[in-house]
């Protein structure tokens, strides 16, 4: 298993984000907004100097946090727009070499929307997908229309799996309002599909659900991992710590996670959870 961590968890600063990558032991990136801008966003400049700087340090991109389909799936301009944003995506994705980007299913409006209803928004970024020779990794998240791992492994089903499959996200389960148990529920569901891994941990408060370091929540990590080491994953187990260290996060920037003000107060966090998990992984591997 490789080690990644999204970007935006700790820096909004590129060079940082190779620093802190070295630091830590980390093999990869994963970006979701750098310079306070959204990946397909970025300039053709930017990227390639991005990726000098990448092949440099011998590290890579191993995937692209984009909000693909974080919409109204009832609002046709939203969606068309979308489209658009795919496509620069799959093209910040080319100039950095990296095969696989994220994508939802839509906000929830008026409770979950159908597989059904779902499909046939998937036939453009289909073909969009098929032109660049990516694939889109669909993400549950207990704000979408797929909340948890089970039901997006019903609109996978129905998917071309060469160019659609999944993050799996243990972590947002804490959150699901069905009470999917990440593991070994979440993963018996959604394994098949599995093409990337993000990390994050969380335990109930008060209040809610509330992200906490790695290995500190409800997650029961060390039977994941040694299941992953088992089934012979071989892919990127990549942090999304989701919290600070001295602050809270809004439910607004859970919602929609990138900038400077979501990234503020994130180093000490992603630092503390990047040196758990490693260590989760060293007392798995020694048994």
């Amino acid at each position: 298993m490789k080690l990644s961590f999204i970007t935006d968890e700790a820096t909004q600063s590129f060079d940082e984000a190779l620093v802190f990558a070295e630091q830590y032991g980390l093999q990869g990136l994963e970006l979701r907004s750098v310079n306070d801008l959204p990946v397909d966003q970025l300039g053709k400049e930017t990227l390639l100097e991005c990726k000098r700087q990448l092949d440099a340090k011998g590290l890579a991109v191993c995937s692209i946090a984009g909000s693909f389909y974080k919409c109204s799936r009832l609002d046709a301009r939203a969606v068309q727009a979308e489209w658009e944003k795919l496509k620069r995506l799959c093209a910040a994705a080319e100039i950095l070499d990296c095969p696989v980007l994220r994508g939802f299913s839509f906000w929830q409006e008026g409770g979950c929307a159908s597989v059904g209803e779902l499909l046939p928004f998937y036939e453009e970024p289909a073909r969009i997908l098929r032109e660049w020779g990516k694939k889109l990794l669909l993400e549950a998240d207990p704000s979408v229309n797929t909340t948890n791992h089970r039901a997006l492994a019903g609109l996978l089903s129905r998917l071309d799996s060469e160019i659609f499959g999944a993050i799996y996200d243990p972590g947002n389960d804490i959150y699901d309002p069905e009470g999917e148990i990440p593991y070994p529920d979440g993963y018996e569901a959604i394994a098949p599909y599995i093409g990337h891994i993000h990390i994050k941990d969380a335990v109930l408060g008060e209040n809610g659900p509330e992200c906490v370091k790695i290995g500190t929540g409800l997650v029961d990590y060390p039977a994941l991992l040694a299941r992953l080491t088992a089934d012979g994953y071989d892919g990127w187990l990549s942090l999304e710590t989701h919290y600070r260290k001295n602050a809270a996060l809004s439910e607004e920037q859970l919602r929609r996670p990138q900038g400077a003000g979501f990234t503020a107060g994130g180093w000490e966090a992603t630092a503390e959870s990047a040196a758990a998990l490693k260590e989760l992984i060293r007392q798995v591997m020694e048994r």
